[in-house]
């Protein structure tokens, strides 16, 4: 078993970063410290990395291996621990959300993250993040949680149920918007999420909910169906989305909805006693 070293300059620098519990250190954090050259900062960095002190998060950025980490410097395998290079403010929210909120057991590929201005996608410890952009009307709904001991803003479990059937595609299809939805039944606060797709003010949102609802037999206040009964208006809309599931299928008239999902699809991912 090779036992990490450290020189006596890396040995103060491993330890002012454990003393202040430090998590993510940059190259600009190694030039203040030591008082350095860029090109040396990075020499020191590429040092620390090869032996087990330090694991790249993105150019420049760096997670700290720290001694709890042990002789071999086990690498961080929490892809959240790089919360602090995303853009603020932000949320985790769709597929992660709902991973998060046990909504699904689907383990997310990509991971999307809501912010308020367009960013590309990044790479972050061979994990790919995708920024969704949400106007500051919609820019709600988050909280702080852990996540495999890390603090991150990600959506709570009402704006993660409501996100999975606007957003079906970020959340693994309709199927897994119904899933998610038959498994938050039980444990909706139903006034906030009134309270949610008020805010939302979306007429086909409401209706798509309203349909599941009954489909998939979960009791509604009669204040939140009293609302969603109310966003019924003449033109219909799609239950799915129509570049996946095209145009075809019959009307609900009560919700005024073209069933474009076939059922079995549908509730293939539940099962609706």
């Amino acid at each position: 078993m090779t036992l990490r070293s450290l020189s006596k300059t890396e040995a103060d620098l491993v330890l002012a970063w454990e003393w202040d519990k430090r998590r993510l250190v940059t190259i600009k954090d190694i030039i203040k410290r030591l008082r350095c050259s860029r090109p040396h900062a990075y020499k020191l960095a590429h040092v620390l990395r090869k032996k087990g002190w330090l694991q790249t998060v993105s150019k420049g950025h760096y997670l700290v291996i720290g001694a709890e980490r042990g002789p071999k410097g086990v690498a961080e395998i929490n892809p959240y621990a790089a919360a602090p290079l995303l853009p603020k403010p932000y949320f985790f929210a769709y597929r992660a959300a709902c991973a998060h909120n046990r909504l699904t057991t689907q383990i997310p590929s990509v991971i999307h993250v809501a912010v308020l201005r367009q960013k590309p996608p990044m790479e972050i410890m061979n994990v790919r993040f995708e920024f969704v952009t949400l106007s500051r009307k919609r820019f709600f709904g988050f909280e702080e949680a852990a996540i495999m001991g890390e603090k991150v803003n990600i959506s709570d479990l009402e704006r993660s149920v409501i996100d999975a059937i606007d957003r079906p595609e970020l959340a693994g299809g309709i199927e897994e918007s119904a899933h998610a939805l038959f498994s938050a039944a039980k444990r909706l606060d139903q006034l906030k999420l009134l309270g949610y797709l008020k805010r939302y003010d979306d007429g086909a949102l409401a209706r798509r909910f309203g349909f599941l609802c009954e489909t998939l037999k979960i009791g509604l206040l009669n204040e939140l169906l009293e609302y969603l009964r109310a966003q019924v208006s003449h033109n219909p809309a799609f239950l799915g989305a129509r570049e996946r599931w095209g145009t075809e299928g019959a009307r609900d008239k009560r919700w005024n909805l073209i069933l474009n999902v076939p059922k079995e699809q549908l509730l293939s991912e539940v099962h609706v006693g």
